[in-house]
């Protein structure tokens, strides 16, 4: 149809194969926290920005949502540093993940990413996860690095949900403690 010397039937089953292998855990992590990540820098956009409308969606990329986040800190300078080198690490880990062709060096692009996160979160564990950098992230924009209290909440209501709620209705068991 094209007449350009595509072959369709080989392309389709090229197509096919791909969809047939089994998804690599890490690789989809990567791509999902990417994503949420953009979502979270627009969010971080709209309130460093008094016309963020004007920023028209789909119109830039994430390297250029992150030369902005950079150019509109208020933060102190060395803070808007760290976090602008760990969200271009994020984006080369995810281009190194999503092409073929940069596939090798994934693990000292994620191991630069991890060592560009923990000067963001100095709690970060010693092994995190495309999550756990997300999640930092997160708690960094909104100065908490570690997310700390959000995660302190959520252990509270763990506790009070699953511990003193069933021990005040008698349902509590203690080897369940």
């Amino acid at each position: 149809m094209a007449r350009v010397g595509y072959d369709s039937l080989e392309g389709i089953l090229r197509v096919t194969n791909a969809g047939e292998k089994e998804p690599d855990k890490f690789v989809v992590d990567v791509l999902t926290y990417h994503a949420a990540l953009e979502i979270e820098m627009d969010q971080l956009l709209a309130r460093l920005l008094p016309r963020a409308e004007c920023l028209r969606a789909g119109g830039i990329g994430f390297k250029q949502k992150i030369s902005i986040i950079n150019a509109a800190w208020p933060g102190l300078q060395e803070a808007g540093d760290l976090l602008v080198d760990v969200l271009f690490r994020f984006n080369d880990l995810r281009n190194a993940v999503a092409h073929a062709d940069q596939r090798r060096g994934v693990e000292a692009i994620f191991g630069g990413l991890v060592a560009a996160c923990a000067r963001i979160n100095p709690d970060q564990g010693a092994d995190p996860s495309p999550y756990d950098i997300a999640v930092s992230v997160c708690g960094f924009m909104g100065d908490d690095a570690g997310a700390q209290r959000v995660l302190r909440m959520l252990d509270n209501l763990d506790d009070v949900i699953n511990r003193r709620l069933p021990r005040s209705l008698g349902t509590f068991r203690d080897e369940d403690d």
